[in-house]
């Protein structure tokens, strides 16, 4: 079996992340501002909803994984469950941001609870198959960061696009109902259609795919026997725990740009629509050319080292705001109006601080994909599935415990429900203190578990030699330049 996918390949697999993209950015800044602010959910009823939520899709993510390892159909492995998961999950989208049942407290929480398992159960049986599909498709070591550039760009391309269209129909209020209407309407219908189209298109593939495992285990101790022992690898679990430590960081953090531009920035959504543009125009490249970009280099190394920097800038504004406010002084420019000074700054601020990372988390997925081939050296078995939904169990829960502590951290630094926008305004200084630490101690933990990851190169080399995989180049795929 050939190591090297077809040009077209790699782009049919980036057209998948768009759907994914669409429902990352709902559940970024939109959802919990939209249920806490605007229909009136307490901001810790709301962020325990969004956490169970996230530990139940924790659950389902390694279950699927490892069954899908396992599944025998004429649609191979992993369609199967795509093709079930795209008309549930555009549904469920919709739902969320159109139904209200906000006459008491109690049927909100209900309504978010139960509709945010909708979507994040169904998504389960999209998004964990097509990232195990990723591991198949390409396992060339240079040629899966090329993969994962395409799956990358794609996102960058469907994140900030949903971005910039919803903030410009919310125009000057963070409150306007419509525009989460219209949210919820064209997502949902770009979800269903490319969904379909992505999963008809990489259908075409399933005979070059690689085939099921034998048998699954015929005993509940027996599959455990096999999941702990596959997922017992150094490589990943440097990976694995990584991901545990973000994802708290995640959960604390996820979802308070529209606290920020609202009552710290003073910007309107019109105001500052236009970022997430700017900054798809660099990640779209760095993107498209993440295998030349990356070629020659060590991964891990790369990855390290882009992360470092990423951490020096991402908090950097909020830090020197503080000092302004706290010390008197005026480092930044002071709030104003759009195209000021400080727009201006925050705009490049915005533009560096995403498109150093973006190559970053590309080399990461790539990481996590090379794994399959050095557990397949040592157990006989390809697990694609597992090492790609493995982690979301624990990782998720530590995840849901941030998006908890976020809830009452929001209310008891001032974000009640009911509270006047003075006191928001003022709560939003210790709320940006805290996560000014946070941003800097948190993925240094991260980075410090990632120097642990031991697959290079030349491992990986000898990894696919020893499995006998051919080093095919599809004679379609233009040439890429070297250093």
């Amino acid at each position: 079996m050939a190591t090297k996918a077809k040009f077209s390949q790699l782009l049919a697999y980036g057209v998948g992340q768009i759907p994914i993209s669409i429902k990352g950015y709902l559940f970024g800044a939109p959802i919990i501002y939209f249920y806490n602010d605007v229909l009136g959910l307490e901001a810790w009823w709301a962020s325990l909803a969004l956490a169970i939520a996230m530990v139940v899709d924790g659950f389902t993510d390694p279950i699927l994984g490892y069954l899908s390892d396992y599944t025998k159909s004429r649609w191979g492995r992993r369609h199967p469950y795509i093709f079930l998961s795209i008309i549930p999950s555009g549904l469920f989208f919709f739902l969320l941001l159109t139904v209200d049942q906000s006459e008491s407290q109690l049927a909100l929480f209900v309504q978010l609870l139960t509709l945010t398992i909708g979507v994040r159960v169904a998504w389960t049986f999209y998004q964990v198959p097509r990232e195990a599909l990723g591991a198949e498709i390409s396992k060339d070591y240079e040629q899966r960061n090329q993969l994962h550039g395409f799956n990358s760009m794609f996102g960058w391309i469907a994140g900030p696009i949903t971005a910039y269209l919803f903030l410009t129909a919310l125009g000057d209020s963070y409150q306007n109902l419509s525009a989460y209407h219209s949210l919820a309407m064209w997502g949902a219908l770009t979800i269903v259609v490319v969904g379909f189209f992505f999963a008809f298109t990489t259908a075409r593939e399933i005979p070059n795919l690689e085939p099921p495992k034998a048998s699954l285990p015929s005993t509940a101790r027996a599959m455990f026997r096999d999941i702990f022992s596959t997922l017992n690898h150094t490589s990943w679990l440097s990976l694995f725990w990584s991901g545990v430590v973000f994802s708290l960081f995640v959960g604390l953090t996820i979802g308070l740009e529209f606290y920020w531009n609202t009552y710290f920035w003073d910007w309107k959504p019109s105001d500052v629509a236009i970022f997430p543009i700017v900054a798809m125009g660099g990640a779209l490249i760095i993107s498209a050319f993440a295998g030349p970009l990356a070629r020659g280099y060590d991964k891990k190394k790369l990855a390290i080292g882009l992360f470092l920097i990423s951490i020096v800038i991402g908090p950097s504004l909020l830090i020197l705001r503080l000092l302004d406010l706290h010390y008197g002084i005026q480092i930044l420019p002071p709030n104003g109006e759009k195209y000021g000074l400080l727009w201006w700054v925050m705009l490049a601020h915005g533009f560096f601080s995403a498109n150093i990372a973006v190559l970053a988390w590309i080399l990461v997925g790539s990481m996590n994909a090379d794994v399959v081939e050095d557990s397949q050296t040592s157990t006989g078995r390809r697990s694609e599935g597992l090492f790609f939904a493995g982690p979301n169990l624990i990782q998720k829960a530590i995840s849901g415990v941030g998006l908890m502590a976020k809830g009452p951290l929001l209310y008891f630094v001032g974000f009640q429900a009911a509270a006047s926008t003075a006191d928001k305004t003022l709560a939003i200084q210790d709320l940006a203190l805290v996560v000014a630490v946070l941003s800097v101690i948190m993925p240094a933990i991260c980075l410090y578990l990632l120097s642990k990851y031991q697959i290079t190169r030349a491992q990986h080399q000898g990894n696919l030699s020893g499995l006998g995989y051919r080093d095919e180049v599809d004679v379609a795929q233009p040439p890429i330049s070297t250093k």
